[in-house]
């Protein structure tokens, strides 16, 4: 009898283990999630599902007759991407006070680009709530300045504003692929 009771007990506590599971699963599902990275004074948030990987600045091959913001072509695993310091693009300086082995390239691989956006630092993955978040608006689309076509909206957390920043409209932009000067 003894041993039936001990069973219902085991049996009882890995039902509660996993629903405690359940929850986190539910939880981490029902959140924004996104690489969070920084740029001059901004932090930004790249969704997680537009960037590929993040790597550190890879030897660059220059190339000539291209924008000032294009540094050049890395060769990654074996794959040349284009390399764009992202800061000269949209006319954010760089943080020149950063250790440069903290700037990252964060790699978009996407079925018709590969590229990579040279950054003044990756933090981590970044998860909010998805009712946290707020629309970009006319104040905040002009404080931007050349980051703002590609800004959607925005997330606080303890008085950090984290700017929801699109690679998918990046890529999107003509003047981002024609590198040509």
């Amino acid at each position: 009898m003894a041993a039936a009771g001990f069973i219902q007990l085991l049996r009882l506590s890995e039902l509660g283990r996993q629903r405690q599971l359940q929850r986190k699963e539910d939880t981490l599902t029902q959140q924004w999630s996104g690489v969070g990275f920084r740029l001059g004074r901004f932090r930004l948030l790249a969704p997680l599902g537009e960037v590929s990987e993040v790597i550190s600045v890879p030897e660059l091959t220059m190339l000539p007759w291209t924008q000032s913001w294009m540094r050049g072509l890395a060769n990654v695993r074996g794959r040349l991407v284009a390399v764009t310091d992202l800061g000269a693009f949209v006319n954010q300086p760089t943080d020149l006070s950063i250790n440069q082995q903290r700037r990252k390239v964060i790699i978009i691989d996407q079925p018709t680009v590969l590229a990579g956006l040279m950054v003044d630092e990756v933090y981590s993955i970044q998860h909010f709530e998805p009712t946290d978040y707020q629309p970009a608006h006319d104040r905040l689309q002009h404080d931007l300045g050349g980051l703002a076509p590609y800004v959607s909206g925005h997330f606080d957390r303890q008085g950090e504003v984290w700017l929801v920043f699109l690679l998918s409209r990046l890529v999107a932009d003509i003047r981002f692929m024609d590198a040509s000067a």
